[in-house]
Formats: structure tokens, C-alpha cells, sequence
């Protein structure tokens, strides 16, 4: 027959409440026990017992009850003891937050105390969960772990203790220590029997303890600083993980005596062994600073802080720490070491130093300083050190300095200073206040530097300034200078006479203002495009002189740079050439009416003539040397002028004489020399040979190029011409018309293989923009037609493209396309 179980009852006589014990007999004769839970009633806690009972009988257990009168004695008495313990029992699992439970590997639970419901915020008159319902109480984070787990208990997991979460109802959460064992019968598992305890308080406890013993090993951390508890007694030491950092244990290792001794440093082990030695008899304090030695050598500074919690000998205990005071005794070390370097700066330094108090009395002078006065340093203190100030200075100088320390602010100012043997030199003496927080002075700060070489210096520079200025003055020039950003340094006197105002309007009126107004715009855009680039400066312009008078000037700019290559000044000056100019405008009348005069022969006459006249330029010469002999004839004679006059000349008959090889050339259908020509310097210069005719002087021409645009290579004298000849009759194109003629000229890469330089104008436009570049078609009265088809042939011989376009809205547009050289 299989082993039984047997119930056991014992009365009270309470009447209140029954507890009971169930008693599996195994195999071996050994009891299970099993608390039973209860609730208010006995009848519940009765209830309670028997479903525990009905549990077990299920799976298997029997019950031999006693027959005959003993058991009908024993019922009453058993009944009453199993209410009074089932109380007992209810009423301990209440006040210890502890539940039961059964569990059924087959089915799940069977058996819920009416004190786990409560714990789970439920209602203790259910049913006992589901398996998949109670999963769904427990915490999602621990589900997963839980299920797992009941798995295991399934398949005859042995016993377990585990702490889960759970999610009551109201969604509060709740930490549960669950215990259960395997119940068995004849080796065959009938279900696990356990207790749920609510350790949540105890949980969260145990939390914050962990979190302040995180805190406290953070702080030690980063303050370097260990505990420590040591009885001497029996020797015992006990450390924080930061004082075994400290002292590089393993924090494995067990902490002894030997091995603080150990790792002193030589020079201090005897000091400690001292120390321990008394504290350990007399229980003092301890308070001491000593070096740890490290096998590789590295020193470390503790300072080691400790107290006695107990009198007995016996029973004498030290709590304390250790502090790692390395980085402090290296500060400390450091500052030394500065003061001791300051010290040695202050003096070797070619200067002098002191420091007073906030009142000003001296408490600090440099030795230096006093080998060179010969004061002794009781002499210099206070305000002695004033008996050294020239006599003419020492009014100002100690007025200036009592200002600064009513003010509290610096204070620099220069002074003669009497050396040991009498002489005085000059000195620039700077003071500076240290404050506190509070931005009161605690101490003052002076400095004297010698200058007196400087001031030597400065006198001879100050006289070769004024030998300089004379110079300049003399000079048969206007002379003037600016700051690096254009704003004016100095006027010469002969300018500023010229122009016939003082120095201060002339500032304030600006230079511009002084400019001609056709040429103010153009003169302003190269002055300040010479600024940003730090280029030459050069135009041509005209000046209005006091009597209102506007004549011709080249005014020319360059920069004086430091060695690094920083521009420090502009320099310049502006030469009156409106003799020149004239001369020039009538050579240029000259070519004007000689070539209206080449118009009205062929093309092959025109070739002849150009040739005949340009290689006989006796306009050229005539007007230039008639100018040259008026230069000769003044008193003195200008040989500069004259010499100007013959140059140009000379550069005359060249210009001639080339353009002719060139025109030549090209009629005839010979290879023409090649050049890599910058586009914007060739329009430039085109545009500045159109102006160079009176009638078109006062024509605006905007131009407008593209940044970094590549060189091309040309004929530069036969693309020139090109140019000319399509700003020209830009221009020409408006006349008559009544509204003042616009030209643009713009300049671009197209397709990274082309030059495309464009002409526009605001004329009329063309009535056919092909038959125009046909030999002998003018759209001019005086016109011959030659120009386009010889601008035509010059582009075409460049492997380029010329052609026009009618500009919506107005205007035409002459394009110019020259290829660019692609690099292999």
C-alpha cells in the first residue's frame, strides 16, 4: 500500500480561528509541512485548510482516519486546534506580507491564501489564477524570467527562491520573494508548494542603501579619498575600494599591517610604525602626512586622518580615511619652484620691479633697481624711492600717481629717474591694480622700463621728419599718403595749395570731391580696387585747381609693405600733364583726320595710305616736338617735359609703324605673331584708347568680367583694334539720337572652350545683322563700311567668330568668341 498522508488536528477552544498541518509521509518517513493561510473566519480558515487538503488527496495522497471511538474524541479536540492555528497562521502571514500557494504541473495553480490575493490587489474570493493569468500580473520586464520558470516547475524543478514584480490593479508595483519546493510522492511530482512574501519595502530599502554606498564611493573617487575601520586588537582592517585604489591592492586581497608597512616609503616606515604603535596603546587620534613607494618607483603623498571609537584596549576601534594628497603637494611643489623662477625673472629682466600696498607704500623693490638708484632697500621702502624723480618731474609724476590710487585704475606715464652715479634717464613707468572678488585693490603692481635710448631715438627721428617734410615740400609734385585702408595720412603743402583749401576741409570734403565728376567714378574704382588688392595705383584724370580751372593729372600709388608683406602706408603723388594731354589730343585729331581721309579709297588703297601716312607721322612729330620746343623755350627750360615729349615720339612712329606691319599682314594673308593676352588688361586698354578721343571722352563704358578668366592667345595690337573699332561704333550708333549712349562690355568662358566678349549698346539696333560685316555696308553717313569686314577677318584669322545680334528691348549686341587652349 503507498505511503499515506495524515492530517492532524489538536483543539483550542477558541472558536475564532483553526490552523492545521498536513503531513505527507515520503518514503524515507520524513513530513512535508505546509502553512496553511486564513482569513477572518474560522469557517474560511477551515475552508482554506481543506482545499489545501482536497489539493494533495487529489494528486494521489491518502488520509487513514482512526475509526472506532478514539477518533470520535480526538474529532472535536483536532477540529478546535486546527481553527486556533489556522488563525494563528492567517493572521502571521498578514503581518509578515506573506502568502501561500499550490501549484499543479498540469493545470497551474490550485491554491491561492486569501493573504497572497491581497498582496496581488485582488480579491481573495476568486479563483486561484491560470498560469497565463498570473503571467499577466507579473512586471513585463520579469515576465519572460517567471515563465521560464514555471516551465522548469513543470518538469520537476527543484526548489527555488527568486524575486520578481509584479503590476497590482491600480498599476502599482510591487516587489515579491517567492520560495517553493517540489512536493513528491513514490518519486512521481504531485505540485510545489511555496509562499509569496511582499519584500517591496525591504526592496526599496535596499535600493537606496546601494545608491548612497554608489554615492559614497563616487565621491571617494573623486575626492582621492579612502576609509578605512582597523582594530588593533585583533587586526583587523577593513577598506574602501578607493583606499585599496589608493594603495593599488587587489581589492581581493585581504588588508593587513604588513602591507601598509609595505608599501610606506623607507624614509617614513619608522614614522608610521610610531604612530601605529601609540595609537594602538593609548587610542590618540592620528593625524599625519607620509609617502607610499610604489615597485616602479612612483611616489605618492597620503595624509592619513583617524579617531578611536572605543576606550577599552580590548575592544579599541579606529574608523578613518586616507586622503591621496599627490596632486596638492605637486601643486604645492610647482608654486614654489614659479616663485623661486619669478623671483630669478624679475631679476634678470632689463626692466625694474615693485609692489605696494593699496595705499601706496612701496613693501617690494627688485634688487635690480636698487643697484641702479644705490638706495639701500630701508631707504626705498614707503615712499623713498621717490628721492630718485628728476626734480622737474616729481610734482607731475606723484600727482599722477595719487589720481591713480584714488581711481583705482592703471597707470602709465614716462619720468627721469637718477641712477648711482647721478645721471637720469628716462623711464616708462606702468601700474596696474590686483583686486579682489570684490573688485577692491590688495595690492599694486609697477614696472619701469628704460627709454631712454628710445627717447634719443625718437628726437632724431623727430628732426629727420621735419628734414623729410622740407624735402618733400620742394619737390615740383603733389605728394600725399594713407593708412593701409585708404584714409588720408598726409597732404603735402604744394596739394593742398593747388587745390586751394585748408588741410581740414580738405579731409572732410574728400578727395574725390576734388575730381573732375566724369572722372570721379573711374578714379574712385581704381583707388580703392588698388586698396583691396594691394596693387599699383595709376590714372589719368583731371584736378580742379582753386581757380576752378580742371587740368590733367596722372596720379600715381604704391605701397610700402613690412617684411612679413603687410601694407603699413600708401604712398604717392599726383604730376600735372595737362601740357601733355593737349599735345596728345592734337596728335590725336591728327590720326582722326587722317583716317577720315584714308575712307574714301579702296580697301587696297586704304592699305597704301595707312601704310604711307603712318610711317610718316609728321602730325605726330610736329605736335610733339612743337611742345618739346615750348618746354625748351620756358625759364628754365623743363628738360623732364621735353624728354616726355621725344618719348612720345618715338613711342608714336613704333605704334604706327607696328599697326601698319600689322594691317599689312593681314591684307596679305601673312601669320601674325601670338601672345597670351589677359582679357580684362585688353579691355581695359581699348577702353582707355576709345576715351582717348575728346568726342568720346564722356561716353560711360561699364565692364563687367568673370573672376580668374584665363588668358588667350592672340595678336594683341589686331584684337585691340577689334575692340575699338566695336566700342567705337557702339557709341557712334547713339549720336543724333538724343539719349546719352550706355556701352557695355562683358567677358566670360563658354563651354570651358571659348572667349565670348560682347559689346552692347542702347543704339537703334541693325537692320541686318549679316550683310553689316559685308566690305563697303555703313549704316553711317561718313561711314565706309570697312571696319566690321576687316574685325570680321581679324577674328576668323584667329579661329574665332564675330557676328551680331539685335537686344530685345533695344540696342545690339556684338559677340566675339576666341578659342581657348585646352590642356592635354
Amino acid at each position: 500500500m503507498p505511503n499515506s498522508s495524515m492530517v492532524r488536528s489538536s483543539p483550542d477552544g477558541s472558536g475564532k480561528a483553526s490552523a492545521g498541518r498536513i503531513e505527507g509521509n515520503s518514503d524515507n518517513g520524513s513530513y512535508l509541512d505546509l502553512g496553511v493561510n486564513t482569513h477572518h473566519s474560522i469557517a474560511d480558515q477551515g475552508l482554506e485548510f481543506r482545499q489545501i487538503i482536497d489539493c494533495l488527496l487529489a494528486n494521489g495522497s491518502s488520509v487513514e482516519i482512526q475509526h472506532g471511538k478514539q477518533a470520535e474524541e480526538e474529532r472535536s479536540w483536532s477540529t478546535q486546534a486546527l481553527q486556533r492555528s489556522a488563525f494563528y497562521f492567517a493572521e502571521a502571514q498578514r503581518l509578515g506580507h506573506m502568502g501561500g500557494w499550490v501549484f499543479n504541473p498540469a493545470k497551474g495553480f490550485d491554491y491561492w491564501s486569501h493573504e497572497l490575493f491581497r498582496i496581488h490587489g485582488l480579491d481573495p474570493a476568486a479563483e486561484a489564477p491560470s498560469s497565463e493569468q498570473y503571467l499577466t500580473l507579473v512586471h513585463p520586464q520579469d515576465r519572460d524570467f517567471m515563465a521560464t520558470l514555471m516551465k522548469q516547475m513543470a518538469v520537476g524543478a527543484s526548489e527555488f527562491d527568486v524575486t520578481k514584480r509584479i503590476v497590482r490593479p491600480d498599476r502599482e508595483v510591487r516587489h515579491i520573494r517567492c520560495v517553493g519546493a517540489p512536493v513528491a510522492e513514490n518519486g512521481i511530482l504531485k505540485g510545489i508548494v511555496g509562499n509569496a512574501i511582499d519584500v517591496t519595502e525591504n526592496e526599496i530599502l535596499t535600493q537606496e542603501l546601494r545608491r548612497r554606498e554608489a554615492y559614497l564611493t563616487e565621491a571617494q573617487r573623486l575626492s582621492h579619498t579612502g576609509s578605512f575601520g582597523w582594530r588593533p586588537g585583533c587586526g583587523e582592517h577593513v577598506w574602501s575600494d578607493e583606499t585599496y585604489r589608493i594603495f593599488e591592492y587587489d581589492p581581493a586581497e585581504k588588508a593587513t599591517l604588513d602591507m601598509i608597512v609595505e608599501r610606506v616609503h623607507p624614509e617614513d616606515r619608522s614614522l608610521v610604525l610610531e604612530l601605529v604603535e601609540r595609537a594602538s596603546t593609548s587610542g590618540g587620534a592620528i593625524d599625519c602626512e607620509y609617502r607610499l613607494l610604489f615597485p616602479d618607483d612612483r611616489v605618492k603623498y597620503v595624509r592619513v586622518l583617524a579617531k578611536p571609537l572605543g576606550a577599552a584596549s580590548e575592544d579599541l576601534e579606529f574608523a578613518g580615511a586616507v586622503i591621496d594628497i599627490t596632486e596638492a603637494k605637486q601643486a604645492e611643489e610647482r608654486i614654489r619652484r614659479n616663485e623661486r623662477e619669478l623671483r630669478t625673472i624679475i631679476e634678470i629682466m632689463p626692466a625694474y620691479m615693485g609692489t605696494t600696498l593699496p595705499d601706496g607704500t612701496v613693501d617690494f623693490l627688485s634688487q635690480s633697481w636698487l643697484d641702479y638708484s644705490g638706495q639701500t632697500r630701508e631707504e626705498a621702502m614707503g615712499w623713498g624711492w621717490a628721492g630718485a624723480i628728476h626734480p622737474d618731474d616729481v610734482d607731475r609724476q606723484m600727482a599722477n600717481w595719487r589720481t591713480a590710487l584714488a581711481s583705482r585704475e592703471p597707470l602709465e606715464q614716462e619720468g627721469r629717474f637718477r641712477n648711482v652715479d647721478g645721471i637720469y634717464r628716462w623711464f616708462l613707468n606702468r601700474n596696474i591694480p590686483l583686486r579682489d572678488e570684490d573688485g577692491s585693490v590688495i595690492k599694486w603692481y609697477g614696472i619701469l622700463f628704460d627709454i631712454n635710448a628710445l627717447k634719443e631715438t625718437a628726437h632724431a627721428l623727430q628732426m629727420r621728419e621735419h628734414q623729410l617734410l622740407g624735402i618733400i615740400e620742394t619737390i615740383p609734385s603733389m605728394l600725399w599718403s594713407t593708412s593701409p585702408t585708404g584714409e588720408p595720412t598726409h597732404n603735402s603743402q604744394r596739394l593742398l595749395e593747388y587745390v586751394g583749401t585748408p588741410l581740414e576741409e580738405f579731409i572732410s570734403r574728400g578727395w574725390v570731391s576734388f575730381i573732375h565728376p566724369d572722372d570721379r567714378e573711374e578714379t574712385a574704382k581704381a583707388f580703392f580696387r588698388a586698396i583691396d588688392t594691394g596693387g599699383s595705383y595709376n590714372v589719368i584724370h583731371r584736378v580742379r585747381r582753386a581757380d576752378g580751372e580742371y587740368r590733367w593729372h596722372q596720379t600715381r600709388g604704391e605701397p610700402l609693405r613690412a617684411p612679413d608683406g603687410k601694407i603699413i602706408q600708401w604712398y604717392g603723388l599726383s604730376i600735372d600733364i595737362d601740357e601733355r594731354k593737349r599735345a596728345e589730343d592734337h596728335l590725336r585729331d591728327a590720326h582722326i583726320k587722317l583716317s577720315t581721309a584714308s575712307k574714301i579709297a579702296t580697301v587696297a588703297e586704304l592699305s597704301a595710305s595707312i601704310a604711307h601716312e603712318l610711317n610718316q607721322p609728321l602730325m605726330a612729330v610736329l605736335g610733339n616736338a612743337q611742345a618739346a620746343k615750348r618746354w625748351l623755350a620756358a625759364d628754365p627750360p623743363n628738360l623732364t617735359e621735353v624728354n616726355a615729349s621725344i618719348e612720345r615720339i618715338l613711342r608714336a612712329i613704333r605704334s604706327a609703324d607696328e599697326t601698319m606691319r600689322h594691317i599689312r599682314a593681314l591684307f596679305k594673308r601673312e601669320s601674325f605673331e601670338k601672345t597670351e593676352a589677359n582679357i580684362p588688361d585688353m579691355i581695359r586698354e581699348a577702353v582707355r584708347l576709345v576715351h582717348e578721343d575728346p568726342k568720346k571722352r564722356a561716353v560711360l563704358i561699364d565692364w563687367d568680367f568673370d573672376g580668374h578668366l584665363p588668358t588667350v592667345s592672340v595678336d594683341l595690337i589686331q584684337i585691340q583694334q577689334v575692340l575699338c573699332n566695336l566700342i567705337s561704333n557702339a557709341i557712334e550708333a547713339m549720336e543724333g539720337s538724343g539719349i546719352p549712349p550706355v556701352v557695355k562690355v562683358r567677358a566670360a568662358v563658354t563651354g570651358q572652350t571659348e572667349m565670348l566678349i560682347q559689346v552692347i549698346d542702347n543704339g537703334p539696333g541693325v537692320d541686318n545683322t549679316e550683310k553689316i560685316f559685308d566690305a563697303f555696308m555703313t549704316t553711317k553717313e561718313d561711314g565706309m563700311g570697312i571696319g566690321l569686314a576687316v574685325s570680321r577677318s581679324i577674328v576668323e584669322a584667329h579661329d574665332g567668330r564675330l557676328w551680331a545680334e539685335n537686344t530685345p528691348g533695344g540696342g545690339a549686341t556684338f559677340s566675339m568668341a576666341l578659342p581657348l587652349l585646352i590642356s592635354e
